[in-house]
């Protein structure tokens, strides 16, 4: 709390700032996730991936953005959700920059950037929703429901996309 002073009147303010964050809100299996807004470049159809030999399952392969060769994940078999095979539903990929650099996701619909504010936002339920709670930062019940869910689960990228260097170099040696 400040002190402020006017006309002689002294009076008690209180700061009422409140942390607001926009989220790029999208479906995956009927589930609505949100990534933090800054963590997004570009959102674009689904364009051709040339798939890579000897990847994880959960890579599809890369694709040419602009020049730009960028791995295309399956975000559904990396956090383990059903019907992560059905990727001719997915339409659309976020293009996400990590640690890692740029990474593309595959995703079944966009609904669009939401803002939030930080006190909105609970801890996460213990692997209630299917995905490993380690990999989400919190949840939000919002007032409407967007595709049949109210809840909005918020994922975090920096957790799901890290840079390793000790298992690197261990590789290296």
């Amino acid at each position: 709390m400040k002190e402020m002073e006017v006309l002689g009147l002294s009076e008690a303010l209180e700061e009422n700032i409140k942390e607001e964050k926009r989220v790029i809100a999208f479906l995956l299996n009927e589930e609505l996730i949100g990534i933090n807004i800054k963590n997004i470049i570009k959102i674009t159809k689904k364009l051709d991936i040339t798939p890579v030999p000897k990847t994880p399952e959960y890579i599809m392969g890369v694709m040419n953005l602009r020049g730009n060769i960028v791995p295309v994940v399956n975000i559904k078999k990396m956090l383990g959700l059903p019907n992560a095979d059905n990727v001719d539903e997915q339409e659309f990929i976020l293009i996400i920059d990590t640690q890692l650099g740029n990474i593309g996701l595959m995703i079944d619909k966009v609904v669009g950037a939401i803002t939030i504010e930080d006190e909105e936002v609970l801890p996460a339920p213990i692997n209630s929703i299917g995905i490993d709670s380690k990999y989400i930062t919190g949840v939000i019940v919002t007032d409407e429901e967007i595709g049949n869910k109210s809840l909005l689960i918020l994922l975090d990228i920096d957790k799901l996309f890290y840079k390793n260097e000790e298992e690197a170099e261990a590789r290296a040696s």
